[in-house]
């Protein structure tokens, strides 16, 4: 199964509108999603795993696959593409 990861933050403008974006899909598709605070240790992690240097990210299968909000349509793709 695919794995989505969102890599967040609470002060970041455009987090909120690609929380909604995958948890809409996420209603729509069949793949597994989870969101990840850049200010907790495994977001910490994170960031220096994939030299993350915006927020939002989003991970799909464990390569960064977006920076920022995705256009729906290549989120689908995405998604789709790995399974």
């Amino acid at each position: 199964m695919v794995k989505v990861t969102l890599i967040h933050a609470s002060w970041c403008t455009a987090c909120p509108a690609t929380r909604r974006l995958w948890k809409d899909l996420k209603s729509e598709y069949d793949f597994e999603y989870e969101e990840i605070d850049v200010e907790t240790p495994e977001g910490q992690t994170l960031i220096d795993k994939y030299g993350i240097a915006g927020v939002p990210t989003t991970i799909i299968d464990g390569r960064v696959a977006f920076v920022g909000l995705p256009k729906k349509a290549d989120a689908i793709d995405a998604i789709s593409r790995v399974s």
